[in-house]
C-alpha cells in the first residue's frame, strides 16, 4: 500500500525535522508498504518550510505543500487529502500532528489494522489502554471527556470512544475519495468529528487503537480558542442534517394531528360513530399531510410531474390506510371493551397515532420520497 502521512504545520521549526527523522525509522518497520510524508505548511514565519526543504534533500519521500493562506486545521487537512489522493495516489492517508503528542512508534499499529481489513483506524485516547496527559488541567480533561461522550450519544455512534483524535489512518478507495471535502462543516479542530461521522455513514469498518497522548515536546500549542463551541456546533448540525426530514415530518404530523383529532371529535359528537369518524378524519388529514410532506418535509426530494404525483399519492393513500385502519380497529376494540368515553377513545386514538407516525415515516422516506442520491 502507498501510505501518505499528512502533517499540517505552523511554527513547528523545532519539531518537524526531528519528526521526519523519527517517522523514517518507523517506515523501516513495515518494508512491504511505500510511505510518504506530506507536510502542509501554513506559511510559518519561523522557517518551518525551510527545514522541510532540507529534509526533502535527504528523504525523497518527503513532500512540502504550501497553503495559500492559513485557514485552520481542518482546511489544512482537506488541502493535504486532495494532494495525497490526486498527486501522490495514496491508498491510505494518515493524519498526524507535528508536535510529538502523537508517538511515531504508534504509526505501524494503525497501518497494520488497515492491512487487517479496517477502513478507519483511530489512535484513541479513550479506548481501553489509552490515556490523556496527567498534566492537563481539570477543565481541559472535563471538556475532552465530556465532549466525546456528548458526541457519542448525540450522533449515535456507540462503537467509537474518541471523536476528536488527530491521529488516524483512513482507506482512500471507497471512503476518503467519497467524502465531500469541499463541504466539511469546520475549517478548524471540529473537522475531526465531521469526517468521522461521514466515514461512519459510508459504512467504514472502524477500529480504535489505544494510544498514550503525550504533552507537547517543544513549541507552543496551536489549539484554537473556539474549539469547544465549534465542536458543539458541528455535532448539532450533523444531528439536525441527519434528522431534519423527520423533524419536519414530525411538525407536519402535528398539523395532521390537529386536523385529524379536531375533525374526529367533531364527527364523533355529531353525525358518526367513533369507529367511522376516525376513518373520515384520517383520510382528510392524510391529504393535507401529503401536500405538506411533498413541499416541505421532503422538499429536496419533491415529486415532480402530475403523473408521478398521482401515482405516488395513490401509493401514499394505500400505505397510509394501513395505520388508519389499524387505529380504527384499536379505537373500536377499546370503546367496546372499556366504554365509549373521551378518555378511552382518545387514548386509543393517540396510541394509534404514534404507531402510525413510525410506520409512515419509514414508508415515506424509504419508498415514496426515497433519497435518489444514496
Amino acid at each position: 500500500m502507498k501510505i501518505v502521512v499528512v502533517i499540517p504545520t505552523y511554527n513547528e521549526v523545532e519539531n518537524i525535522g526531528r519528526l521526519c527523522d523519527a517517522l523514517q525509522q518507523e517506515f523501516l518497520q513495515r518494508p512491504d508498504h511505500e510511505f510518504h510524508i506530506l507536510v502542509v505548511e501554513g506559511n510559518s514565519p519561523d522557517g518551518t518550510a525551510q527545514v522541510v526543504r532540507e529534509k526533502m534533500k535527504v528523504y525523497p519521500n518527503v513532500h512540502l505543500l504550501m497553503e495559500k493562506k492559513k485557514a485552520g486545521l481542518g482546511a489544512a487537512y482537506v488541502y493535504g487529502f486532495k494532494e495525497a489522493m490526486n498527486s501522490l495516489q495514496a491508498d491510505v492517508i494518515v493524519e498526524m500532528d507535528a508536535d510529538f503528542q502523537h508517538d511515531p512508534k504508534d504509526l505501524p499499529r494503525l497501518v497494520d489494522e488497515i492491512g487487517n481489513g479496517y477502513d478507519y483506524v483511530i489512535g484513541s485516547r479513550f479506548a481501553r489502554g489509552g490515556s490523556i496527559p496527567k498534566e492537563w488541567a481539570f477543565k481541559r480533561k472535563l471538556f475532552s471527556i465530556g465532549g466525546n461522550m456528548f458526541s457519542k450519544f448525540v450522533l449515535g455512534i456507540f462503537n467509537v470512544n474518541d471523536f476528536t483524535s488527530g491521529f488516524k489512518a483512513s482507506r482512500v478507495k471507497g471512503f476518503v475519495d467519497h467524502l465531500p471535502l469541499d463541504s466539511i462543516l469546520s475549517q478548524g479542530f471540529a473537522y475531526k468529528i465531521d469526517l468521522l461521522f461521514r466515514m461512519h455513514r459510508l459504512g467504514a469498518k472502524i477500529k480504535e487503537v489505544p494510544i498514550k497522548f503525550g504533552i507537547r515536546d517543544r513549541g507552543d500549542s496551536k489549539m484554537e480558542n473556539n474549539n469547544l463551541m465549534d465542536s458543539l456546533r458541528v455535532v448539532m448540525v450533523l444531528r439536525y442534517n441527519e434528522s431534519k426530514n423527520f423533524i419536519r415530518f414530525f411538525f407536519v404530523g402535528i398539523v395532521g394531528f390537529i386536523v385529524d383529532g379536531g375533525l374526529f371529535n367533531i364527527l364523533r359528537l355529531t353525525v358518526l360513530s367513533s369507529q367511522n369518524s376516525v376513518l373520515v378524519s384520517g383520510l382528510v388529514a392524510m391529504t393535507v399531510t401529503f401536500i405538506l410532506n411533498n413541499y416541505w418535509s421532503f422538499g429536496e426530494r419533491k415529486l415532480e410531474g402530475t403523473k408521478k404525483k398521482a401515482v405516488s399519492y395513490v401509493f401514499y393513500v394505500f400505505t397510509s390506510m394501513i395505520p388508519i385502519v389499524f387505529r380504527s380497529k384499536l379505537v373500536g376494540f377499546s370503546v367496546n371493551k372499556f366504554g365509549d368515553t373521551a378518555l378511552v377513545s382518545n387514548t386509543a386514538f393517540i396510541i394509534g397515532i404514534i404507531i402510525g407516525l413510525i410506520w409512515n415515516f419509514t414508508i415515506y422516506s424509504k419508498i415514496i420520497w426515497k433519497d435518489r442520491k444514496k
